[in-house]
């Protein structure tokens, strides 16, 4: 009858020291009331999103992990994907992000968007040369604005990477042009 059945308890993953790529769209997704973990991962060159969270009740911890260069889109694949995808696109659920470096994404760093649902809390991370913005929240006074939270982020427009947090690059691969 196309009504969604509910898990208990709910789909769980951990992604430890795993590099992730996709040439013909999104890098990790996790949706409809999953528990996602990645730690000490490097999530880069998706041709979509980097990481997409979705569907209420879906949960990611992000540790030391460096989600760069995603979204640039691809021309190779039969359904083709455009330029300006986000490094980490959070349309509903919770996403605590630490000790991680979103960059060089083609749209944004970081997108929470769902005024309700959409509750992230960023610490000690770095949102460098990312497209259009670094970090888009929720507009103030709503709901989900009210429930984040930033601690010791870096926002810069422009400029390098300090450091890789995952450990599966150095800094001159990390930096290198797209």
């Amino acid at each position: 009858d196309d009504q969604p059945i509910m898990v208990s308890p709910a789909p769980t993953a951990i992604l430890d020291h795993v590099d992730i790529t996709s040439a013909s769209g999104r890098g990790i997704v996790n949706i409809d009331g999953g528990c996602l973990a990645i730690r000490h991962c490097c999530i880069h060159d998706c041709a979509a999103t980097g990481i997409y969270v979705g569907g209420l009740g879906s949960q990611v911890t992000i540790d030391h992990t460096d989600v760069i260069r995603n979204g640039n889109g691809n021309s190779r694949h039969r359904r083709g994907i455009a330029r300006g995808h986000s490094g980490i696109y959070l349309e509903q659920g919770l996403a605590k992000i630490a000790n991680s470096n979103i960059s060089q994404n083609s749209l944004t760093g970081i997108s929470a968007v769902s005024p309700s649902n959409a509750i992230l809390h960023l610490e000690d991370s770095e949102l460098v040369s990312n497209g259009a913005f670094q970090l888009e929240m929720p507009n103030i006074g709503t709901r989900a604005r009210r429930q984040s939270s930033t601690r010791n982020v870096t926002l810069m427009n422009v400029g390098l990477l300090s450091r890789s947090r995952s450990g599966f690059y150095d800094e001159n691969e990390i930096v290198r042009e797209s």
